[in-house]
């Protein structure tokens, strides 16, 4: 039975590792802390919300994930008895000024299953948004309870025989010659016919990556209300942000911070008073809501903004990292795209734009 080693025990990590481990593969998934308790706990767990320039490369990566991500919900709570809470509610684009309201009357022109909202059918599904608000844009959608994923995705991996250890500090790839072999562990070295680098914003710390991945921390400070006195029924989103995601125990996830921040976890007065009077700016109704949560997070963000999704410079290593603020959405066509590449199967989407020797001179890349 092949072995492969999974670096990394966030959503990415987990899925992969459970999808390896289902290929056939033995599988030993190494996290630094806790499965699940670093960017993607702190998520928003928003899916499918976007409606951007086809030209995008990442437009294909993101509708493969809205198909696929029905199917991906319902096969994790079967294996794990945990609903992760997937929810369909739709997505609200709002309209904060004339020239996005203009914007988004172009987008649903051009989008399939996106309905344009004038003033008076906004306030019909959304009687709490402020007058200021002018219209939106309504698309397919809504979120996952991302902690009850990160929890139902160990637990499925772990009841299908992944290895997973918690506290196991990975230094560095270990190769021989052009061929990996295993990691080396703060306790020890490991053996392995392939490793997959799911270490997030933590991925360029690890040492003998080639290429090293260009992959930094962004702070993101989020905050959650008790919204049971106001019912925001949509996921809501601004331009530059906030997001508005409800939870289905009355909670509303309220974020996102962008800060070049290294890593310093604080909450600041100057992030978290933002998020409220912005907030307060959309949905007036919330300033009578209590606070039940705050929090922050180290979204892994690329150079260019892509994931790196596929085979490095040696054999045996592959990465899956770098997915910066999209979070969770892009998750099971992240996996499902990584699984063509380390099998040889055809790719569900052109593997191209999330290549991690994208950011490699072309004179510097072996033939692989």
């Amino acid at each position: 039975m092949p072995e492969a080693i999974v670096v990394g025990g966030g959503v990415m990590g987990l899925a992969a590792a459970r999808e390896l481990r289902r290929r056939g593969y033995a599988v030993t998934l190494l996290e630094r802390a806790r499965p699940g308790r670093a960017a993607s706990w702190a998520s928003a767990g928003i899916i499918g919300a976007t409606v951007r320039d086809e030209a995008d490369p990442g437009s294909a990566l993101r509708r493969l994930s809205r198909d696929l991500w029905p199917a991906f919900a319902e096969s994790i709570e079967a294996e794990s008895g945990l609903d992760p809470e997937y929810r369909e509610m739709g997505c609200i684009q709002l309209a904060t000024s004339e020239t996005e309201l203009m914007r988004l009357r172009s987008a649903a022109r051009r989008a399939d299953q996106a309905t344009f909202l004038d003033r008076s059918a906004l306030e019909n599904l959304e009687p709490s948004l402020s007058p200021a608000i002018a219209g939106g844009l309504l698309v397919p959608g809504g979120n996952v309870d991302n902690r009850r994923l990160c929890r139902a995705l160990e637990i499925g991996a772990r009841r299908a025989g992944v290895r997973i250890e918690s506290g196991a500090e990975v230094r560095a790839v270990a190769k021989q010659g052009q061929r990996v072999t295993g990691v080396a562990t703060l306790d020890g070295k490991l053996t392995a016919d392939l490793v997959v680098l799911a270490a997030g914003a933590w991925s360029a710390a690890i040492e003998n990556v080639e290429p090293r991945p260009p992959v930094r921390p962004q702070r993101g400070q989020i905050l959650a209300l008790d919204q049971t006195s106001v019912g925001l029924k949509h996921v809501l989103l601004t331009p530059s942000d906030p997001y508005f995601v409800p939870r289905s125990d009355a909670r509303l996830v309220i974020g996102a911070t962008r800060e070049e921040a290294g890593w310093d976890a604080s909450l600041t007065v100057g992030g978290v008073g933002w998020l409220l009077a912005r907030a307060m700016e959309v949905v007036p109704a919330l300033a009578g809501c209590p606070i039940v949560e705050l929090w922050t997070g180290f979204r892994p963000l690329s150079a260019d903004g892509l994931p790196l999704i596929g085979r490095g410079a040696c054999e045996g290593l592959y990465f899956l990292t770098g997915h910066g603020p999209s979070g969770i959405a892009p998750l099971p066509g992240s996996i499902a795209l990584l699984m063509a590449l380390i099998e040889g199967e055809l790719p569900p989407v052109d593997p191209a734009a999330f290549d991690p020797l994208r950011f490699v001179p072309p004179s510097l890349v072996a033939t692989r």
